[in-house]
């Protein structure tokens, strides 16, 4: 199957997968990263190791038009920032790291933790105009405990969400067909930062579930004196 890809390195393994799967990459798209929260060294050096075009700039839709008049099959998309044009002819697939259509939004592990929810998942959907609300191709679910944070919620992600991508292309025509449309579901805004931040007014329930959501990106404790970001830590009674 011929296919492109976008996607920074928080979910490079689903690119690592699709080759695995026997896929043709044809181009990789990714986007400028900061290379100290986000990064995109692994996705482009897939690329250029194997001398696949790549670009961080943004998809447009002559972009898609002309890798589907190429003979493109497909484009997949895991953890790419940019909106995809859902309006060509090829076909695109986003990785969603939630279990639609509850938690449509750019970043919904913290709000999983936040909300105290004890079940999560990954979504393979279509990508259509309205962000993450595509019809569903794949899903699994994942447990959500107590001793879960940020950190250990991603790789989980990061170990499922290549086994989806390569069912789905071991039957990708037929997936794709019978796709499931989303019906209700929540959008989850991204967490503002009076939503990670703690004070020592807090109940520990709450800062405890504030500190796990972040953990390995930052949470802020603020006093009367001072603010401090914590990145990682643990609450005891």
């Amino acid at each position: 199957m011929k296919i492109a890809y976008a996607g920074f390195d928080l979910l490079y393994p689903c690119l690592e997968a699709l080759e695995e799967a026997g896929c043709t990459v044809m181009k990789v798209f990714t986007y400028p990263t900061d290379n100290e929260y986000e990064f995109n060294r692994q996705v482009v050096a897939f690329a250029e190791a194997r001398n696949i075009p790549w670009t961080d700039r943004r998809i447009t839709r002559d972009d898609l038009e002309a890798l589907a008049a190429a003979g493109c099959e497909a484009l997949f998309s895991a953890g790419y920032i940019y909106r995809i044009p859902a309006d060509t002819s090829l076909r695109c697939v986003n990785v969603h790291p939630a279990l639609l259509p509850v938690g449509r939004g750019p970043w919904p592990m913290p709000c999983t933790i936040l909300k105290g929810l004890t079940e999560s998942g990954i979504t393979l959907h279509k990508v259509v105009y309205d962000l993450d609300a595509g019809d569903i191709l794949l899903q699994e679910t994942f447990p959500v405990t107590r001793r879960d944070d940020l950190m250990t919620m991603t790789d989980t992600i990061r170990a499922l969400a290549p086994k989806l991508v390569k069912a789905c292309v071991a039957d990708f025509d037929r997936l794709w067909a019978g796709a499931t449309p989303q019906s209700g579901g929540e959008y989850w805004p991204e967490p503002s930062d009076e939503e990670r931040t703690i004070t020592p007014d807090d109940r520990a329930e709450r800062a405890d579930r504030v500190v796990r959501a972040f953990a390995g990106y930052g949470c802020l404790f603020r006093t009367e004196e001072e603010t401090i970001t914590v990145v990682r830590g643990e609450v005891r009674l």
